[in-house]
């Protein structure tokens, strides 16, 4: 098991932070009303030109490329974080 530093710790709460004010700009919420439980169906009702442009703007932010037969198994805002971070910490 790795356990991050102080540096990496801080890299996630900041990628985490700009999932969240992402998702609240494109659906339309007070970024305090998105936690790591809030689920893209349930919660967000989300349409699928929500989730196309919640691709681009997580695209462009991040600069990672996200397939698209990989967006399905994110159904919460934590496993959407959890797969950014998977992508921009590769260690």
């Amino acid at each position: 098991m790795v356990i991050p530093n102080n540096n990496q710790q801080n890299n996630f709460a900041l990628a985490a932070e700009k999932t969240k004010k992402i998702i609240s700009e494109i659906f339309s919420k007070n970024v305090n009303e998105i936690s790591e439980e809030t689920s893209f169906i349930s919660d967000l009702h989300a349409k699928s030109i929500d989730i196309i442009a919640l691709l681009a703007a997580l695209e462009g932010e991040f600069k990672i490329k996200i397939p698209s037969q990989e967006v399905q198994g994110n159904q919460t805002v934590g496993q959407a974080i959890a797969y950014i971070e998977s992508k921009l910490f590769k260690n």
